[in-house]
């Protein structure tokens, strides 16, 4: 286990406690102080999460070494991604959201048993590598256009049911749009070159080929995106439309990751 797990882990339970005060219970009145603290404990958190993964670098568990190490990566790429979404603008909303599904995948990746490879880049080769951390740098930025997906969801259900909006505290439904929109614009190209490599790597191993279920999956949650930005662009679509999209393409790509998380473990 890395050395600085324990602190990143307290850190991290701080961060989701102090959000999820922010979102419920300073609803009708959010505490914009509040939610810097949490932004500042997360942002320290992330930082502890750095080190670990440089630690883990020195003994050659780089973050593409197994399925682990590829999800204890990708859920600090999806904390950096929201914190640097929300450096100017905070929005606790999405922080309540991501910041505990990151504290999952970290507490999750240390129980479930994986092979260490020593030299995951003599058994991966370039190729591999490049693809593992451009999918999981994508798959992080769907996550956090996932959390403001959610929180449009609830946010705009509970407007149209003239109640409290919990949600969307500190956060207008725009604002929401607009960071979904963003992280997909940015994550989908990401995606796209690791769909490529991925296709690439595959065809060179033996017996693999890209004819299997993770890699069909993974091109079902690619079309998801590529529809939903052509339907932005073309279309005009935004709002809820956009965020069930985001949702559904979300759980395809991170069920991939899931699959190699299973099968390293098994």
């Amino acid at each position: 286990m890395p050395p600085l797990f324990p602190v990143t882990l307290v850190l991290h339970s701080v961060a989701c406690t102090l959000y999820l005060v922010h979102v419920l219970w300073r609803a009708e009145a959010p505490n914009q102080k509040l939610g810097l603290v949490a932004w500042i404990v997360l942002a320290l958190a992330f930082a502890s999460q750095a080190a670990d993964i440089a630690w883990l670098c020195m003994r050659g568990l780089h973050p593409v070494a197994n399925a682990r190490e590829a999800v204890f990566f990708g859920a600090w790429l999806m904390c950096g991604a929201y914190l640097a979404a929300t450096w100017r603008r905070r929005l606790p909303v999405v922080g309540a959201l991501v910041a505990p599904a990151a504290l999952v995948l970290d507490v999750a990746t240390r129980l479930v048993p994986s092979q260490e490879i020593a030299h995951a880049g003599s058994t991966l080769g370039t190729l591999g590598m490049v693809h593992i951390a451009l999918a999981t740098t994508g798959i992080a930025l769907f996550g956090v256009g996932a959390g403001s997906a959610v929180a449009y969801i609830v946010a705009e259900r509970r407007l149209k049911g003239k109640r409290k909006v919990v949600m969307g505290a500190g956060a207008s439904l725009e604002t929401l749009d607009r960071l979904n929109r963003r992280c997909i614009t940015l994550g989908f190209p990401i995606f796209t070159v690791a769909m490529v490599t991925g296709a690439m790597w595959a065809a060179q191993l033996p017996g693999v080929g890209v004819f299997t279920p993770q890699y069909a999956i993974a091109t079902a949650a690619w079309l998801l995106y590529a529809g939903l930005l052509l339907l932005r662009l073309l279309a005009g679509w935004r709002g809820r439309r956009a965020a069930f999209i985001t949702l559904a393409g979300f759980v395809s790509a991170a069920t991939v990751m899931m699959i190699y998380v299973v099968r390293g473990a098994a």
